[in-house]
């Protein structure tokens, strides 16, 4: 770069000879072996002849003064020899006191020899030409034992004259006592000295505090447990997590391996954190005020002057630079990785009791995201890491937080939104719940709610019921994104092409950083809003407290608060309903839109349970009551003129405060891409090392060129636009997610997305539609105990099975929209009856029945799996008793005789086919009069009935699901269904839709509990299966099993209890009567083997979207927050386009990062040793271009290639030393090299270059600018340009994920702009546009005598003898050609062997050892 070459020229001000061609001698010999004609060189500069006498000068160089003068020590006559002109002796060598030698004490300079020209000039011998010409010019017969050369030769013996050929002057040095340098020293001697006597200080102070720590044998305090509270509210004994039970939700503020800190603030302390802050700050500013003055920008009276502050020279304000530069670079790496133990090592420590503040340090467990298990080397450099992340502390997470006091005087803090109080008993701090029970009758009986004592005792313990999200300001939100490693690294460097007057490409790279960063804060405040949004909310509630109703904030509810359900109310925790009917609107958790009906707890000797027949009665945090209803009197339940809900659990302690926390605060993930990034950074670093060597073997430079050079190499090799390129194509897919409805709130996940091999997912409102529809009925003929025809035409059965039809389900009308379960729902439709009153049903016109009224009804809990209602039919007075349930349930309760012989086969049959299969079961009862049926139990009224038949719904496919599942397996993605739904309809929909191939054999493996073997069984032939190995071991034509698994819940417990999950894992295509906790399970095995993906559509699939690499919600409820990416479009091809955009966005940010490599390899390989060998330079104008417009220009249109159409059979890479991407650079990087090198093979064979070479001896190295005014640096120039320009081009390529080349229109208009541009400069005759770049041009005369015209505009002259550096034509067009053939050549490596049928042999004969799966 242009920046690295005015570092090295400053060795050349002095030395012209500093650099030098090391393997050739320049302009010694022509094309064809012979001696170059020597040229004439004219006004050559002779150097001062010195003496000890004058009378030693040659007679023609004997001074003559006129009379009155003397000939003084400057060479000149003068009045009167003064101090001043006598230390103008240049035969001193601008040396005086003792850096003069003794022997240069007495020497004297002869009158000055007039400029000569040199007839023959060799310019690999320029010095021993110079000479031989000014000698013979002062009429020296005889040089070489007459005159020596200063420094090598001194005067004696026959020596009696010097050349003063003076060795570079030591450069202006400070003397420190300049006023920045003592404020330098005062402000971090001041810093220092408060660091210090705040480290004594705080040893001392901090003695007694680590005495008492170390007698309890613990530097801090763990977090291990939940102080748990009694129904009464009375404080229990503090529960340990590591044993004993805890509360419902304990666990999720258990945090085991974490510890605690007490801090206290301290003035001195304090005062030490500002100075720190201050001090980094001033190093900037003083990078600042050395940059300014390397502008002469500086205010006062140094304004207009470059280089004041170093007494205006250049080497020392570089060298100075350097330093101040790499302090602040050390200073800034230091503070960032001291990042979270600074504050509170500037804070003395205490008690965690006894501390303002109290500091969390938890371990972070890393989730990788990997595809393969990591090689030798890479376990290498991890290990390295892993060591250096646990010595500067990095494998742990520093929370600092406020200890605050409540009213009553308890400590407490607030982490991660949870109250942790502290517990004078246990000595502890902790998070406090309240356990209000689990038997029915003890939770009714609390419905007089607490006192406000109680209550204000309560809100002290557990603190308020609002999750507070904190979302930053923007500016805030931009300081926290920036204050990374790699923000710093590219702050430093930047800051450095600043100040090399490089500003206008520092300043497009900047823009680009800002715009990626704005990108990536825009898009977190953006989720950080939402989660607000849903996380945050208060309204005003009736609480029953101390007798009396009151209106409070829910902030103020407390576990045990007895609350009013309102119509349109927001529940704000999780609460169980103890009185009254409410519909609650559950959207917002499952994604459902149907309203679910729920019922108060019965008054009885039952238990609640949350996750089992209790969810019927729980009101759960984050839904909206759509209608409430008192009940004023009931058998079995708690009558009020309220709708009454007993809370049970508040703020982060609710299932949908628990969601919050788990967004909130996540594990880190890690990529392959940063597993391997870290040996990438080792080995460019040692390449620049390298580099560097080679420079400077090449070049012989002084320690501060070579220092910048490497700074510089290190920037081209790693440029700072890196990360902005990964970003800016995570971005740009986002973007297009977004067009097609698919949102992303973390846009790193798109690289990962990108890599998927498997996809677990739901069924029900995943691959199937949102809810069953009504298949049909099979109804058991009366006394015969037998099946009769399945009809799906309702009128066709008999009547009584009409009747319970009509009446056996939980189906209330709310204003004309049906309220219940979807099932229900559809059932009742499918009857075509009509409700009246709440509680009576009417047939439709014309149908046999009469009318019905419901005496009483018992909802569906899923322990008993039925339901049951009592009809009277009001023609006749009689009371029916219908069950409704699972046909397993109902044969077990009906009448033997009334069980067809055939009862197991048809119910099989049915669920096989995707019947989703309940049973009826029927008995009329004796009684007439419907009050003696409230007294009834409900065991009592289903006893002994007959069974009458079957009713049967299928979950119906949605129309593109099959189409999706072929184009996935097309894509190398394994499917499989992970559904709570019976294991036969599992299989049924998986066959439909093709996750199961065709004419696979389905062998499904069920338990009755966990402690059981699993029986396996033949799902087509119903044969029971003795071992299941044989069937695996037969393989198909893919080389996979021709058989495939299938699992209900507890076989699958069972197979991960015994471990043999392991081996069966990937054989297993559906999982059935799966609870979310096994979801997360079965996602995490997956996990294990391969990128794995979990598509869901409800609440219930939360814990495994957010567990998964990659988890896509197909919702707009809570399952939408918790996975990084959701679809308002809920069909399955959602997930074939995340993967297609996820695997275009992938391989276009590692086409981006093969771009940027290539760019750094070209800048700081053969260009580099190119320009310290010949020791030239490209022009500026050059340099704008290809940093500029090239490198940025072809960055930013690389991220528009769209994706390809379909998924391809393979994924793109995601390895940076994957063979695919070491062949990729690689070869284009060698053949670079290869083009670059034969380039100057060419031009050392063309007769118009051989004897016209570039010769420091011949040029003015002062001009550094003008170092590219030659044939050295134009051919450079023109073959490096079009590998720049060919770099952005060949990694367009990639039909497989992205669109075809030529799609990419943006690219394709800037390539061929800058190929036309290019082209031109180097094939036109001189023009404006060339000679803006000094190439193809020459000083005006010189283009005028070649027969070009003469220029009209403005040229500076050319820097060499000849005046110009103009290719021949036919050259110009022969280099043009072989430009074109390294284009050639690299893109036909790129399309025929790394995008081509190279790489498919490669693949078929020498695959890579990766996750192989049955499609």
């Amino acid at each position: 770069m242009r920046i690295l070459y005015r570092a090295t020229v400053i060795a050349q001000l002095v030395a012209l000879a500093a650099a030098f061609q090391v393997w050739h001698d320049v302009n010694r010999y022509d094309a064809h072996g012979n001696e170059c004609v020597y040229r004439e060189k004219k006004d050559v500069v002779c150097s001062q002849l010195c003496v000890t006498k004058l009378d030693d000068c040659p007679a023609s160089l004997q001074p003559d003064c006129p009379a009155g003068q003397s000939f003084c020590a400057d060479g000149a006559c003068h009045d009167k020899c003064t101090e001043d002109i006598q230390a103008k002796n240049p035969c001193h060598c601008s040396r005086a006191g003792n850096k003069l030698p003794a022997e240069a004490h007495d020497l004297v300079p002869c009158l000055s020899i007039p400029n000569v020209t040199i007839q023959q000039f060799h310019p690999w011998k320029s010095e021993n030409d110079i000479r031989s010409a000014c000698g013979r010019e002062a009429n020296i017969t005889d040089q070489s034992t007459t005159v020596g050369v200063w420094g090598k030769t001194w005067i004696g013996g026959s020596v009696s004259a010097l050349w003063a050929e003076c060795p570079r002057a030591p450069a202006p040095n400070y003397t420190y006592g300049e006023s920045y340098w003592i404020a330098t020293y005062a402000v971090n001697g001041a810093l220092a000295v408060l660091i210090l006597v705040w480290s004594l200080y705080k040893g001392a102070a901090e003695q007694h505090v680590r005495a008492a720590m170390a007698k309890s044998a613990a530097i801090g305090e763990k977090l291990a447990g939940t102080e748990s509270m009694s129904d009464i509210g009375k404080a229990v004994e503090s529960k340990s997590l590591n044993g004993m039970s805890l509360a419902d939700n304990a666990s999720e503020h258990a945090m085991p391996n974490s510890r605690l800190s007490g801090y206290r603030d301290h003035l001195l302390g304090t005062a030490c954190v500002w100075s720190i802050a201050g001090v980094a700050m001033l190093w900037i500013c003083f990078l600042g005020v050395w940059t300014a003055d390397y502008y002469g920008s500086l205010p006062g009276k140094h304004h207009g002057t470059l280089y004041s502050l170093a007494y205006e020279s250049d080497f020392l304000e570089l060298a100075t630079f350097l330093i101040i530069w790499g302090i602040t670079f050390i200073m800034l790496i230091v503070l960032y990785v001291l990042k979270p133990h600074l504050r509170n090592y500037f804070r003395l420590l205490m008690l965690p009791s006894e501390g303002q503040y109290v500091c969390v340090v938890r371990p972070l467990h890393e989730v990788k995201a990997t595809e393969e298990k990591p090689n030798v080397l890479q376990r290498y450099v991890n290990a390295l890491t892993d060591r250096l992340t646990i010595l500067l502390c990095r494998d742990k997470e520093y929370t600092t937080c406020l200890v605050e006091t409540t009213t009553e005087g308890r400590i407490f803090f607030t982490y991660q939104c949870t109250r942790y109080v502290y517990s004078d008993k246990t000595q502890q701090y902790a998070p406090y719940e309240f356990d209000l029970g689990t038997a029915h009758r003890g939770l009714i009986g609390q419905a007089d709610g607490l006192s406000s004592a109680d209550a204000a005792y309560r809100l002290e313990l557990t603190g308020p019921n609002f999750i507070q999200v904190r979302v930053p300001g923007l500016f805030e939100a931009a300081a926290r994104e920036l204050v990374s490693f790699f923000y710093i690294y590219q702050f430093i460097f930047l800051w450095a092409f600043y100040f090399y007057a490089y500003y206008q490409v520092g300043l497009v790279d900047t823009g680009v950083i800002i715009i990626s960063a704005s990108i990536k804060v825009m898009l977190r405040l953006q989720s950080e809003r939402r989660l607000k949004h849903m996380a945050e909310h208060e309204e005003m509630v009736a609480v029953r407290r101390d007798g009396k109703w009151v209106e409070m904030s829910t902030r103020n509810l407390v576990p045990g608060d007895v609350i009013e359900i309102v119509t349109g109310a927001h529940i704000s925790c999780d609460c169980v309903l103890i009185s009254g009917m409410a519909i609650m609107n559950e959207s917002s958790l499952t994604g459902e839109p149907t309203p679910v009906s729920k019922r108060p707890l019965r008054i009885d000797d039952g238990n609640y349970s949350p996750t089992g027949a209790g969810k019927m009665s729980t009101l759960f945090a984050g839904t909206v009551v759509s209608q409430a209803q008192a009940v004023l009197q009931s058998t079995d339940s708690l009558e009020s003129d309220r709708v009454l809900a007993l809370v049970r659990f508040t703020g982060t302690s609710s299932d949908k405060g628990q969601l919050v926390r788990r967004i909130l605060f996540p594990n880190p993930i890690s990529f392959i891409f940063n597993e391997q990034m870290r040996i990438v950074v080792c080995i460019l670093v040692l390449y620049s090392v390298f580099v560097m060597v080679m420079a400077t073997y090449m070049y012989k430079g002084d320690s501060v060129a070579v220092a910048f050079y490497g700074i510089f190499a290190i920037a081209q090799l790693l440029s700072p636009l890196l990360p902005a390129a990964l970003v800016i194509g995570q971005s740009i897919a986002a973007t297009r997610l977004r067009k097609k409805q698919i949102y992303c709130v973390d846009p790193q996940r798109i690289m990962t997305a990108g890599k998927v091999q498997i996809l677990a997912t739901d069924k029900t409102g995943t691959l199937t539609k949102e809810g069953l529809e009504f298949y049909g009925v099979q109804q058991v003929l009366g006394q015969q105990a037998r099946f009769g025809e399945f009809t799906s035409e309702l009128k066709r059965s008999d009547e009584l099975m009409q009747m319970g039809m009509a009446s056996c389900h939980a189906v209330k009308d709310l204003n004309g929209q049906l309220i219940g379960n979807p099932v229900d729902i559809e059932q009742w439709v499918a009857s075509g009856c009509a409700l009246e009153q709440g509680e009576t049903i009417v047939p439709p016109k014309g149908s046999a029945l009469g009318t019905l009224r419901v005496v009483r009804r018992f909802e569906f809990v899923h322990a008993r799996a039925s339901m049951s209602v009592v009809v009277q039919d009001e023609r006749s007075g009689q009371l029916h008793v219908f069950v409704k349930g699972s046909f397993e349930r109902l044969k077990a309760i009906s009448n033997a005789s009334s069980v067809p012989g055939d009862y197991d086969t048809v119910c099989a049959d049915l669920a096989r086919e995707g019947g989703y299969v309940l049973a009826f079961a029927h008995k009329a009862l004796a009684a007439s009069d419907p009050a003696d049926v409230g007294r009834v139990a409900q065991d009592q009224l289903e006893s002994g009935c007959d069974l009458a038949g079957l009713l049967v719904f299928k979950n119906m496919l949605k129309h593109d699901t099959a189409e999706a599942i072929a184009e996935l397996k097309r894509g190398s993605t394994r499917v499989v269904e992970v559904t709570g739904d019976t294991s036969l309809t599992g299989i049924y929909i998986a066959r439909q839709c093709g996750i199961i191939p065709p004419d696979s054999r389905v062998l499904l493996g069920e338990c009755a509990s966990p402690a059981e073997e699993i029986q396996w069984v033949d799902v087509d032939t119903r044969e029971a299966v003795a071992d299941i190995q044989p069937y695996l071991s037969q393989l198909g034509p893919d080389g996979f099993p021709t058989a495939e698994l299938a699992v209900g819940g507890c076989a699958f417990e069972r197979l991960c209890t015994t471990g043999e999950v392991a081996s069966l894992l990937l054989h297993i295509r559906v999982f059935a009567r799966m609870k979310p906790s096994d979801k997360v399970r079965c996602v995490q095995l997956h996990m294990e083997r391969g990128t794995t993906a979990m598509c869901g559509d409800g609440g219930n699939d939360s814990p495994a979207l957010r567990a998964a690499h990659v988890g896509i919600a197909l919702s707009s409820g809570e399952a939408s927050i918790v996975a990084p990416f959701s679809s308002a479009n809920r069909s399955m091809m959602a997930c074939v386009e995340l993967l297609r955009q996820s695997r275009a966005g992938l391989a276009t940010s590692f086409a981006n990062f093969t771009a940027l490599i290539c760019y750094g390899q070209i800048m700081s390989g053969m260009l580099k040793m190119a320009t310290f060998y010949f020791a030239i330079s490209l022009t500026e104008n050059l340099w704008m271009l290809i940093d500029g417009a090239v490198a940025t220009g072809l960055m930013l249109t690389i991220s528009l290639s769209g994706p390809a159409k379909r998924l391809a059979p393979h994924r793109p890479t995601s390895r940076i030393l994957g063979p695919q991407m070491l062949a990729s650079v690689g070869g284009v990087v060698l053949m670079n090299w290869l083009f670059s090198a034969l380039s100057y093979v060419w031009l050392f064979r063309q007769d118009w270059f051989r004897c016209n070479e570039h010769s420091t001896a011949e040029s003015d190295a002062t001009k550094w600018w003008l170092q590219g005014d030659n044939y050295e640096a134009s051919i450079m120039s023109f073959v490096c340009a079009f590998q720049f320009i060919n770099n952005g081009f060949v990694v367009n390529y990639g039909y497989l994920y992205r669109a075809r080349w030529y799609r990419n229109y943006a690219l394709l208009v800037v390539w061929g702009f800058l190929m036309a541009f290019v082209s031109y400069m180097l094939l036109a005759d001189p023009s404006r546009v060339g000679c803006a770049f000094r190439l193809n041009c020459g000083t005006a005369e010189v283009l005028e005598s070649l027969g070009y015209g003469k220029p009209t505009w403005n040229i500076e002259p050319y820097n060499n003898p000849l005046g110009h550096n103009v290719i021949p034509k036919a050259s110009r067009y022969e280099l043009w050609g072989y430009c074109l053939g390294n284009m050639l050549a690299a893109n036909l490596w790129q399309v025929v062997v790394i995008n081509g049928p190279v790489r498919n042999w490669l693949r078929k004969k020498m695959p890579l050892s990766r996750l192989k799966v049955k499609l």
